[in-house]
């Protein structure tokens, strides 16, 4: 059974994740020398944005929009760092969802590891063609510029860059690093989302089998497991749902204070459909965390309405220790900022939502 093929794919075509399966050292060669190169590019451009904040910008409206790219980049520089930083660790966890006592048994565990990975799938898929129509329109702002004169974005570099085969070459570098970055912006949310979501098909798997009084292993092992495998999940994705929730919240205030002093209605177009995206990628990790925390609680109540009586003292004891835990329900955290729930989410889009009133006023 193969676990998130379609986000590890969006992956690999984002330049960062070498297929686990290949054996040739000449293809390994070749993908690591291409993950070099996006890896470079993206930090290329992020370097040459900085500076030109720094020795180019001279007012604020300017230091306004420039902030918008540069912060983007900058979480997809940090995703893209901490995927293959930490590709070993992400590996172990897709292997140990495919070994006992996580792997499905028989038909019914199998039926939800299916429902878990088909509305996984479908949301990726639905999340891709979100982000393909936002950086389409992005691209096509992009083309315009450049046939008027202008880069895509401004950079800062120590040499003449207005010669035309320099512009031509730095304006289509531009425009493949904004769509290497979406596509590494969408393997991330897809997989942080479809990984979580795995945490939940673990849950039900473990209902199922105590309603079946398959106890003897899955209450020693699968229940404590279980637990560790959020907490395993949290500690290698946490970095980047922090950096998640910080850029997204300066890009918004950005935004805001951009649109205070240059409200069009082409400026607002634009803006609209990239605001949009922000709050869906926060939205996505709020969702798919208060899903995990739910069904942690719900492990208790299960257990309480199962025939104690028929069981031995051993497993009774077994069962209370697994109710025990479930009263500390499971919660993803993006490091100390904010922890994933719906709530959290409310709270923050509230405080977004009025941040960009007051820049329409």
């Amino acid at each position: 059974m193969q676990i998130l093929s379609l986000n590890f794919f969006i992956y690999t075509i984002g330049g960062i994740w070498r297929p686990v399966k290949w054996s040739s050292n000449g293809a390994k060669l070749l993908y690591n020398i291409f993950t070099f190169m996006i890896i470079s590019s993206e930090y290329f451009l992020l370097l040459t944005q900085f500076m030109d904040i720094i020795l180019v910008v001279n007012n604020v409206d300017d230091f306004a929009t420039n902030t918008l790219t540069f912060l983007s980049i900058v979480a997809v520089c940090c995703k893209a760092t901490v995927v293959v930083v930490r590709r070993n660790e992400i590996i172990n966890l897709v292997q140990i969802l495919l070994k006992a006592p996580y792997k499905p048994r028989d038909e019914d565990e199998v039926a939800i590891q299916t429902k878990f990975d088909n509305f996984i799938r479908s949301y990726s898929i639905k999340y891709s063609l979100l982000a393909t129509s936002s950086v389409t329109g992005t691209t096509i702002g992009s083309v315009l510029n450049v046939m008027q004169g202008h880069l895509p974005y401004r950079i800062w570099l120590p040499c003449n860059y207005n010669v035309s085969t320099t512009f031509w070459i730095i304006s289509i570098h531009q425009i493949i690093t904004l769509i290497f970055a979406t596509v590494i912006n969408v393997g991330t949310e897809t997989l942080v989302f479809g990984l979580i979501l795995q945490t939940c098909a673990q849950f039900e798997i473990l209902e199922s089998r105590l309603h079946k009084l398959i106890i003897n292993k899955t209450i020693k092992y699968l229940g404590r497991e279980s637990f560790l495998l959020a907490e395993m999940i949290n500690d290698v994705f946490s970095p980047v749902i922090f950096i998640q929730f910080c850029i997204s919240i300066l890009v918004l205030c950005s935004a805001a204070y951009y649109l205070s002093s240059n409200v069009t209605l082409l400026n607002v177009l634009n803006f609209a459909t990239y605001v949009f995206c922000l709050f869906v990628q926060i939205y996505v990790y709020c969702w798919a965390g208060n899903e995990v925390t739910l069904k942690s609680v719900e492990l208790g109540e299960e257990i309480y309405h199962m025939d104690w009586i028929l069981m031995t003292r051993s497993e009774q004891l077994d069962l209370l220790m697994m109710m025990k835990r479930s009263t500390k329900p499971i919660k993803f955290t993006s490091s100390f900022l904010v922890t994933l729930s719906l709530e959290s989410y409310s709270n923050v889009s509230i405080k977004l939502t009025l941040v960009l009133y007051q820049g329409f006023k």
